[in-house]
């Protein structure tokens, strides 16, 4: 008897048996998968890309933020002429009670919170930014406050004799940039109102929004560019000749003050302390000849320019790092971060207007 289970087995032994690639038809070979590279525009890499987006998306919500401001307050500005216009308040109209000096720092009072608040508060939330990882209200180590401090009391001072003797050299030369801000109100009263316009309010808001919200948005690309482009724009907020270029020194030690205690609140005090010499001058010497008030000026600054001394022996002992500031580790250069970000549209508008406003002093 034949073994059908024989033959149907050396069938399936010989069914099985490796067939010679070039025997097969090409029909039934597979196809390798073709692989597709993603394309990245200036030739980046996808994580460069990713920084190049992110730098994109904190400059225009830093620009929207500053357009913001001056729009609202234009508005505002406006609204207050328009309604103020027709009415009589006592025996002054509208317009001459808003001029008023207590009234006008009143104003100051307010409307710096809500032109700097609600803007920035408003665009960096739509922007999907967390407030409280940008901006540190937390203890600094007891041994960086005094240190910190007399360093950032003696820069500001470094920072008006430079911007003085600017401003004598342009002077020379006929251009005068100084900005007249309008009378001061008189008396006890009239001094509490300057002092929160001036002192406390700028200090507290201007630090929360230009080392805060800024600063904090831009450290991710190293604190070095958050430094320098927070004090740009800080000094570019001012809106005028006279307060642009110190503003930017100012900026730049606040900024480093800032990163080195991982807080606000030694800037705040800087920031506080810098512009109570300037209300000092208008109350507490304003009796004063104006040598007496050159002289004293000339002794305060040399006193805070000499407190960088003691901050550099407090810190003696410090870490030999202390000074550097990291670069962060970015695919992306120097050049190209901050070529992208001053390119945005909403960053040029805003430089464009600050200029354009400061421009408009020299003809008021």
């Amino acid at each position: 008897m034949t073994d059908n289970n024989f033959y149907e087995n050396q069938n399936l032994e010989e069914s099985s048996a490796e067939i010679p690639a070039e025997q097969v038809p090409q029909k039934i070979i597979a196809e390798p998968k073709k692989e597709f590279k993603r394309f990245f525009p200036f030739g980046l890499t996808e994580k460069g890309y990713g920084e190049y987006k992110e730098i994109k998306r904190v400059s225009k919500a830093n620009g929207a933020s500053f357009l913001f401001m001056n729009v609202l307050m234009i508005v505002v500005s406006f609204a207050l002429s328009f309604i103020f216009a027709t009415l009589k308040i006592g025996n002054m109209s509208g317009t001459e009670f808003l001029d008023e000096p207590a009234i006008r720092q009143v104003q100051q009072i307010l409307f710096s919170m809500i032109y700097f608040l609600i803007p920035f508060l408003v665009c960096f939330k739509l922007a999907k930014f967390r407030i409280s990882d940008l901006v540190s209200f937390k203890k600094v180590e007891k041994k960086l406050i005094l240190p910190l401090f007399l360093m950032g009391v003696s820069f500001c001072s470094f920072a008006n004799i430079a911007v003085s003797y600017a401003a004598a050299i342009f002077q020379s030369f006929g251009i005068d940039y100084n900005v007249d801000f309008g009378p001061n109100p008189t008396g006890f009263f009239g001094f509490c109102l300057t002092f929160i316009s001036t002192v406390v309010t700028p200090a507290l808001v201007e630090e929360f929004i230009c080392r805060g919200l800024i600063l904090g948005s831009l450290r991710r690309f190293g604190d070095g560019f958050a430094i320098i482009v927070s004090a740009i724009l800080f000094g570019l907020m001012h809106g005028n000749f006279q307060q642009i270029p110190f503003a930017f020194l100012v900026g730049l030690v606040l900024g480093f003050i800032v990163v080195k205690s991982g807080s606000l609140w030694v800037a705040v005090a800087v920031h506080a302390f810098n512009n109570f010499i300037s209300v000092s001058f208008d109350y507490i010497f304003a009796s004063f000849s104006d040598n007496a008030q050159n002289m004293i000026y000339t002794f305060i600054l040399a006193i805070c320019l000499l407190t960088g001394i003691i901050a550099v022996l407090l810190l003696k002992n410090a870490d030999s790092d202390f000074y550097k500031i990291e670069k962060a580790q970015t695919e992306l250069t120097e050049k190209q971060k901050y070529k992208w970000f001053f390119k945005s549209p909403t960053i040029v508008i805003f430089i464009v207007f600050a200029l354009i406003e400061s421009v408009t002093f020299f003809f008021i």
